[in-house]
């Protein structure tokens, strides 16, 4: 399981969480989605977009990125993602691009991106600088329960249920992710064995909408590793940049690179360059 898919399940849960991460002041946080659009003509999808409602046009748009695993090419990736889609969905709001990395470690860039690292608009969140259990929101202890060392989750564990016995009807959504999120940081305890050991035993993981979604993820992830070998005995060896391309692809483009392979001369021409 993908640790970005965690992310981007709780992104969905509060769209605006990004911009409090980023400390990015958001006067109204109703009416924003979180969503991915494919950009047309390219090999290009953004996967987190936090869309504010049309009403409210001093609300800003957030591109939203995260980076667990150090990318040479990302920043130029990134950054033409976002001039591509501010060109092929135009809108007024003003916008915001957020970088969530575990700490600085994993960051790559380049003399050549140095000058995009200085607008305002691009926010570089780094998780293990930011005092994320004291927050007030429990999503961001969440955030925190992903980055932390297993022989330290129980505290933080105890931490969201002693705030969901004071608030019950606060958040299903994020109890349902406490579960989810204690498998993949646990994954040689079962489901069961969790639930005793923490107390979860009134949810069904099974039934939630993000265990559903990990199956699937499950199906693309054979789809990559399929066209990963079908490029690595044709375009032998294959750059690493071109394997962190193919594995972070949605079912759609993975099923597009992969008709495309059988009679391409180039990576270029894979990825419809």
């Amino acid at each position: 399981m993908k640790t970005d898919s965690l992310f981007y399940r709780l992104l969905q849960a509060e769209p605006t969480l990004a911009f409090e991460l980023a400390g990015v002041d958001v006067p109204q946080h109703e009416g924003y989605s979180f969503i991915s659009q494919e950009i047309k003509q390219t090999a290009f999808r953004l996967d987190g977009i936090a869309e504010p409602p049309s009403d409210r046009p001093d609300a800003p748009r957030g591109y939203v990125e995260v980076q667990f695993q150090p990318d040479e090419d990302f920043y130029p990736r990134f950054f033409s993602e976002i001039l591509l889609h501010l060109s092929q969905y135009p809108s007024l709001h003003p916008w915001q691009a957020v970088v969530i990395y575990p700490s600085a470690a994993a960051e790559r860039h380049s003399p050549a991106t140095a000058p995009f690292l200085n607008l305002p608009n691009l926010h570089r969140v780094y998780l293990n600088q930011l005092p994320l259990l004291d927050s007030a929101n429990p999503k961001l202890w969440l955030i925190a329960l992903i980055v932390t060392d297993t022989a330290k989750i129980a505290p933080i564990v105890r931490k969201v249920q002693a705030h969901r016995e004071t608030q019950p009807a606060d958040g299903i959504d994020w109890l349902e992710l406490l579960e989810t999120v204690l498998v993949y940081k646990l994954p040689t305890f079962t489901r069961e064995e969790i639930q005793k050991m923490f107390g979860l035993n009134d949810v069904d993981l099974k039934a939630t909408r993000f265990y559903q979604d990990v199956f699937a993820e499950g199906r693309v992830e054979g789809e990559a590793a399929l066209l990963l070998r079908q490029m690595e005995r044709k375009f032998h060896p294959l750059p690493e940049s071109a394997r962190q391309r193919v594995t972070s692809a949605d079912a759609e483009t993975l099923l597009v690179w992969g008709e495309r392979v059988l009679d391409a001369k180039s990576l270029d021409e894979v990825w419809g360059h």
